[in-house]
């Protein structure tokens, strides 16, 4: 029997089984205004389940301090779980430290000419509805002693000047789904080839 009337079938095993690739599932429209810090930005976009990239750019207005007495703090959860925070020296002193990095993220150096931190990291995303937002926060108290708290627009602000988030498009079949499927169609062809 020659392979030509097989063809279609492995056409249609080749696409069930091809893996689904990476695509950009949001991209921020336009930077974001100076926010005072105690706020937060919440971004909603679909994703298939699986490995993801977010990428953001973060803005400091005014001044951003680090790790001192003027502590000033994000936070970025998705989907409910924290998968960054860190405080950094953007133009108001202090230490910049990572605080919470599970996935292992990529902090770029504070470019003071622009007052910017680039800052990647994988994440996995749920598939269908996922939630992502950053959260700045200046605290009264962090780690057992007293800091400044809230100062307002006119010491310190922040913003978004990018996000990107990459990852699939749809979700990815199972592989019990996926060999289920092969096994059928592998049948039909047997079918098909006793027919004959």
């Amino acid at each position: 029997m020659s392979l030509q009337p097989r063809l279609p079938l492995l056409a249609a095993a080749l696409l069930i089984a091809a893996p689904s690739w990476a695509a950009t599932l949001y991209t921020l429209p336009a930077p974001t205004a100076a926010l005072e810090t105690n706020n937060s930005v919440a971004l909603n976009f679909a994703a298939g389940a699986g490995a993801g990239q977010l990428a953001f750019t973060l803005a400091g207005y005014a001044t951003l301090d680090g790790d001192n007495f003027w502590i000033d703090i994000l936070h970025v959860t998705l989907n409910g779980s924290e998968v960054l925070s860190g405080t950094w020296d953007i133009g108001g002193g202090g230490l910049s430290r990572v605080l919470v990095d599970p996935n292992g993220a990529t902090v770029g150096v504070v470019n003071n000419s622009t007052k910017e931190l680039m800052i990647s990291l994988p994440v996995t995303l749920a598939g269908g509805s996922n939630q992502l937002v950053f959260n700045y926060e200046s605290p009264n108290a962090f780690e057992g002693s007293a800091r400044a708290g809230f100062q307002g627009l006119g010491d310190e602000g922040w913003g978004l000047n990018a996000v990107t988030v990459t990852g699939n498009l749809a979700p990815v079949p199972e592989p019990a789904s996926g060999a289920l499927l092969l096994g059928g169609l592998g049948a039909l062809a047997w079918l098909a080839k006793r027919r004959r």
